[in-house]
């Protein structure tokens, strides 16, 4: 278990830099942390409700598996997704993309959004634990992953601001 021999501010840590230097890297977008709720601690604390979701969302989860198993999911605003595609395409719309359809476009973006993110993740979880491997990314439209929290040890959602609007990041170790 994670938790068991990592402190808990590296997970938190992890979870931070994870995504503000994939954001960064990436697209060049800068990401501020705004909060963080345990839902260990309190399951009730979902932070999904802060989220401008009313025109859709995009969950991105990706886990890994071996020494450790866990998962991070990423849910953006319909509206931040399409930015960040257009931000990594350096196009004024996802019309733009020739011969190709743009959901499909903007699905295996962020596919690879998700890959980069829980790769860091994962690469500082190796100190502790030397053999994980990371699974192919789920990009959910309109809805995210259940995730039951009795078989998590380690259980916190963290919410930053980018492309002018609220992300979630949904951080998990069993």
């Amino acid at each position: 278990m994670p938790t068991e021999n990592i402190p808990t501010e590296r997970l938190d840590n992890l979870a931070r830099e994870a995504v503000v230097t994939v954001f960064d890297s990436m697209v060049g977008e800068d990401v501020t942390w705004k909060d963080a709720s345990c839902l260990i601690e309190n399951p009730a604390g979902d932070m999904l409700n802060k989220l401008p979701i009313a025109d859709g969302l995009y969950a991105i989860v990706v886990s890994w598996v071996g020494d450790a198993s866990g998962k991070v999911m990423l849910v953006l605003p319909k509206a931040a997704a399409e930015r960040f595609a257009l931000k990594l395409f350096d196009l004024p719309s996802l019309d733009w993309l020739e011969g190709e359809d743009s959901e499909s476009a903007l699905q295996d973006t962020l596919g690879e959004l998700g890959n980069m993110m829980v790769g860091l993740v994962k690469g500082g979880l190796t100190k502790w634990y030397p053999n994980l491997a990371l699974t192919t990314p789920k990009v959910l439209k309109n809805r995210r992953m259940k995730v039951d929290t009795a078989a998590m040890s380690f259980r916190r959602q963290y919410i930053f601001e980018g492309f002018g609007s609220e992300l979630m990041i949904d951080f998990c170790c069993e």
